[in-house]
């Protein structure tokens, strides 16, 4: 007896030619992953559980677990969720390697051209940036960032649209950038704002997963704090082993070059009245640069996902000056009680480590 199609099939079956024909071969396959989600309903009694294949029970436990996730969205459909958290993929039209740096500018860059499609018209407009990313992962394979891109024209005559090629202001990590991008490589586009936030929280929960794993005691600590329970904690885990307690903060490498951290915070305005009369919460949440507080945090726990693309990668750091300890960061040029927020982050280099074990009992 033929089952009738659930909504995701239709979804996958609607769209499966669009995804095949722009790379996105990664998300098609994770939509045929989760095809059991309602279709087993209509399917004859094929049994008892023990009978089933080991890749039908895992299809059944995804199918159930997107469906919590549809549920809690309003029922949105699956293509919604595919269009939100994964972001497109668009196959290189031509690359233009030759380095130029414009009056004006600081950045160098090289140029490149996509085609303008029914399915790219409505995100792909002047300022749109995107990452290139290698063809394998269209295919599967795993993710990882070659070099940023930029869109600065379009050409509605020739449907195509003209972008810039960058990673930064320095020309020879440029070169070391088109040295790795091929001709068939692919530029993603985050469609809604989404990816990142969802990245953000995906490092955080694999780091608790990795250090309840590991022994320690993990607690997250609350998007944001009510005032009459106090003031706002400025990081992300307080996290515990035995008597011993450690404020762990999570931040990524920066976008634009990732060989550097990004330890940034959101500046705050300054408290009225004479600072020498201001209380100790006031100066501890005062930040007039967008840059961490040393005191803020005992640890820094930096996702190497935009580097290695491995979600459980991490690079741990005490928050410390490097003039305090020869293990420490080193201090912003002008706010000297703020870390410099674009330190060079290579696990082996004497100051970040692979493991929260290497920082743990540093002071």
């Amino acid at each position: 007896m033929a089952c009738q199609k659930s909504p995701l099939r239709r979804a996958l079956l609607r769209h499966s030619q669009y995804w095949r024909d722009s790379g996105i071969r990664a998300i098609y396959i994770l939509i045929s992953n989760l095809l059991s989600m309602s279709d087993s309903r209509g399917m004859a009694d094929a049994g008892s559980s023990d009978e089933q294949s080991s890749v039908e029970h895992e299809d059944r436990l995804i199918a159930q677990q997107f469906r919590l996730i549809q549920r809690r969205y309003g029922n949105a459909l699956p293509d919604a969720f595919v269009d939100i958290l994964c972001p497109l993929l668009i196959p290189i039209r031509t690359i233009d390697r030759q380095i130029i740096k414009l009056d004006g500018q600081t950045h160098y860059r090289a140029s490149f051209t996509i085609d303008l499609t029914p399915q790219n018209r409505q995100i792909v407009c002047i300022g749109r940036t995107g990452k290139f990313v290698p063809k394998e992962f269209g295919l599967g394979g795993a993710w990882r960032e070659i070099a940023k891109g930029r869109i600065i024209h379009l050409d509605q005559t020739e449907e195509l649209a003209v972008g810039e090629i960058y990673v930064g202001s320095n020309r020879s990590e440029l070169e070391k950038a088109l040295g790795f991008l091929a001709d068939d490589d692919l530029l993603e586009i985050d469609q809604y704002g989404a990816a990142a936030k969802v990245l953000s929280g995906l490092a955080e929960r694999s780091l608790l997963m990795q250090l309840t794993e590991q022994g320690y005691d993990v607690q997250r600590m609350p998007e944001d704090m009510a005032r009459h329970l106090g003031n706002y904690l400025n990081y992300d885990f307080r996290v515990s082993r035995g008597v011993s307690r450690r404020k762990v903060e999570v931040k990524s490498l920066w976008g634009t070059d990732v060989r550097y951290a990004r330890l940034i915070h959101s500046t705050t305005s300054k408290p009225k009245g004479d600072p020498s009369e201001w209380t100790p919460e006031q100066h501890s949440n005062y930040y007039p640069t967008s840059s961490c507080k040393f005191t803020t945090q005992d640890v820094f726990a930096v996702s190497l996902f935009l580097r290695t693309g491995d979600i459980n990668s991490f690079a741990f750091a005490r928050s410390v000056p490097s003039d305090v300890k020869p293990y420490g960061l080193p201090r912003s040029r002008k706010y000297p009680e703020h870390v410099n927020q674009n330190p060079i982050c290579e696990i082996g280099n004497g100051t970040w480590f692979g493991s929260i074990a290497d920082v743990w009992d540093l002071e």
